[in-house]
């Protein structure tokens, strides 16, 4: 007797956990899988490519300091630590901006990739501390998107797939951020200058960016189509 329900508890369970993964693949690669989404992996692609961008400045930001002589002052007051205080602030201040009724979140969230990349591109470009210290201040302020993300991303794919969706976005995030400062790295082994991590970094983060100026386009064709298929059911 104490065996059968030994075994009775193991088939349970076993029958439990496959259908916990069989819900888990369909969610993300059957039918109705997010993959499915062209505007998600869109989206996706940029997150691929925007996160290892925002990571190079605490990577290579202390060798153009040295490049240019600014030791001194920067030990005062690191510009490593302007960008994380100010990037608090961003967040919040985004945030609200995003809230008042006449803004929109998404024009929110790509004027503060815009600036973003364009301070990561100027940047090198800066020899003075307080040029620096301004860029790395509209670095820390503009990333604050990353507390619009959840708002975006749910404007995607619904409130109903939205803890799934920003999963991958996260961890899309994460891939960017691992692969990221090695790549900059590479990029000084052949160059031997930190300016050009910036420069390609950079680059790479305007691609990511062309994927969400081309969502409202793809938003629009599946709509099309969606219509085009109901009309003939």
């Amino acid at each position: 007797m104490y065996g059968l329900r030994i075994l009775k508890t193991v088939s349970q369970l076993t029958v439990t956990v496959r259908k916990g993964f069989a819900m888990w693949y369909s969610s993300y690669f059957g039918a109705a899988s997010l993959f499915t989404n062209r505007v998600f992996v869109a989206f996706i692609i940029w997150a691929l490519f925007a996160y290892s961008s925002f990571v190079i400045p605490f990577i290579h930001l202390p060798e153009i300091v040295k490049q240019y002589n600014l030791s001194s002052q920067n030990n005062i007051f690191p510009l490593t630590s302007i960008i994380a205080i100010v990037h608090i602030f961003g967040k919040v201040i985004l945030g609200i901006i995003s809230d008042l009724p006449c803004i929109s979140t998404w024009n929110v969230f790509l004027m503060a990739n815009f600036t973003l990349v364009t301070c990561i591109l100027t940047l090198p470009l800066m020899q003075t501390y307080v040029s620096l210290a301004v860029v790395c201040a509209l670095i820390g302020f503009s990333s604050g998107y990353f507390s619009l993300m959840p708002v975006v991303t749910e404007d995607l794919v619904g409130t109903k797939h939205l803890a799934n969706a920003y999963g991958i976005i996260i961890c899309a995030n994460g891939i960017s951020a691992l692969f990221g400062p090695p790549f900059a790295g590479w990029i000084y082994d052949i160059t031997h200058k930190y300016d050009f991590s910036f420069y390609i970094s950079g680059l790479l983060y305007m691609v990511g960016i062309i994927f969400l100026l081309i969502q409202p386009c793809i938003q629009k064709k599946q709509s099309r189509e969606k219509s085009t298929e109901e009309a003939q059911v």
